[in-house]
């Protein structure tokens, strides 16, 4: 009796067991809706993020803009070339690349002390800085009015140097030229 009270227990809790079944879930009309919502605002995130992208890949290649030239200053000489990419600006002359040029490095040398304390901040958070002299490319684009579009280096001593590198050029103004011009020239850096 007691082993046909047991077998039918078990026989009741494994029914009971079978007929649970799974659990379903439905969504709501609400539910979905926010889904689809959610699921808008991801796929316009992600365009954003791809248009901020490629952005600033322009930006770092230099933003290729049409007119504008760009004057390599390597010791006493002078390479100038039209930024690919744009139309066909007529040649500068001599006296005004030379003149433009020389503004450009007056206006570094001015802002020498200002450099080289964005460089000593840099130092404070990167050790491996230390007792090393940095040598990088200056590159600064000015409009044809002179006015500081963008700069670059082409070393990276970490975003903090580079926006007090950035803070620095934005005071930067040329003399009015004929056409808009980059400005690439060595910058050599070491601790006091």
């Amino acid at each position: 009796m007691i082993r046909t009270r047991l077998s039918l227990v078990l026989v009741a809790a494994a029914a009971l067991a079978g007929c649970k079944g799974e659990t379903v879930y439905k969504d709501t009309p609400d539910t979905l809706a926010k889904l689809d919502a959610c699921g808008k605002q991801l796929a316009e995130k992600d365009k954003l993020i791809k248009d901020y992208e490629t952005e600033i890949a322009t930006l770092q290649r230099g933003g290729a803009q049409g007119g504008e030239l760009v004057v390599t200053i390597e010791g006493d000489v002078l390479k100038i070339r039209q930024r690919k990419g744009g139309p066909a600006v007529p040649a500068i002359d001599d006296a005004t690349a030379a003149k433009q040029s020389q503004a450009f490095l007056d206006m570094v040398s001015r802002s020498r002390g200002a450099i080289q304390k964005c460089y000593e901040q840099a130092l404070k958070k990167n050790a491996g800085l230390q007792a090393v002299t940095i040598s990088m490319t200056l590159s600064a684009s000015f409009q044809a009015s002179g006015a500081f579009t963008r700069m670059s280096t082409s070393k990276s001593l970490g975003d903090h140097f580079d926006g007090c590198l950035r803070s620095v050029a934005s005071k930067w103004k040329l003399p009015a030229a004929p056409q808009a011009m980059t400005f690439q020239a060595p910058l050599s850096l070491s601790p006091t």
